[in-house]
């Protein structure tokens, strides 16, 4: 069976985690947030040839080293078009002037509710899940039971909806009614934190577990 995720970095300040998918040689970049340089080391380091970079969302700390990534190897980006401002805009100035952002170019291909992407050797089904951004969205894979969810759910947390763009009622529908009613359990790789698992989130997650004890606000 082929895994999903080849390699996991922890990025920058925010301690963002950009990932490495794929069926090797054949790789795909997701949500490079920071450090394009160590980012790229380990996939020549391994010898790997990147397809794409894929952005689960716009926000600056997931999208600020999509640039110099891309263009390093020649690929293009795409993300949902309900996160295009983000890559138009730069967000943060100051922040995003400390961690060396670059402007990114326009995305190759963009991001549809339910399609099958497929990239670096695997089959990914997209989710749409706003509520953390307008355009946010999962990236599912069926075979290895693995879903990238970016910053709408973490082990035991949720993305925060105080940003602009953020929807609290979203946000408890995607989680309620998108990713908990997936059939089964699934590793989930969160843009933050460590990685968890469908099943401990439906019964932990202290938002919209089972066992919820925290409103969002």
């Amino acid at each position: 069976m082929n895994r999903m995720v080849l390699a996991s970095l922890t990025v920058g300040p925010f301690a963002e985690n950009a990932y490495i998918i794929g069926v090797p040689p054949a790789v795909a970049v997701v949500d490079p947030g920071a450090e394009s340089d160590r980012i790229i080391s380990v996939i020549e380091d391994q010898g790997w040839t990147p397809e794409a970079v894929l952005l689960t969302h716009g926000h600056l700390d997931h999208i600020a080293h999509a640039a110099p990534v891309a263009e390093h190897f020649g690929i293009g980006l795409t993300i949902h078009p309900k996160d295009l401002p983000y890559l138009r805009h730069v967000q943060m100035p100051d922040y995003a002037e400390m961690i060396g952002y670059r402007q990114p170019p326009e995305p190759e291909a963009l991001f549809e509710d339910g399609q099958t992407v497929e990239v670096a050797g695997l089959a990914l089904k997209v989710l749409h899940t706003p509520g953390h951004t307008p355009g946010h969205v999962c990236l599912v894979h069926e075979e290895s039971r693995e879903i990238l969810v970016g910053d709408v759910i973490f082990n035991r947390g949720v993305g925060r909806v105080d940003l602009p763009g953020g929807d609290p009622q979203a946000l408890e529908h995607s989680i309620r009614d998108v990713l908990f009613e997936l059939d089964g359990d699934y590793t989930l790789y969160p843009g933050h934190g460590p990685a968890t698992t469908l099943d401990e989130e439906r019964e932990e997650n202290p938002f919209f577990g089972k066992r919820s004890t925290v409103r969002l606000r």
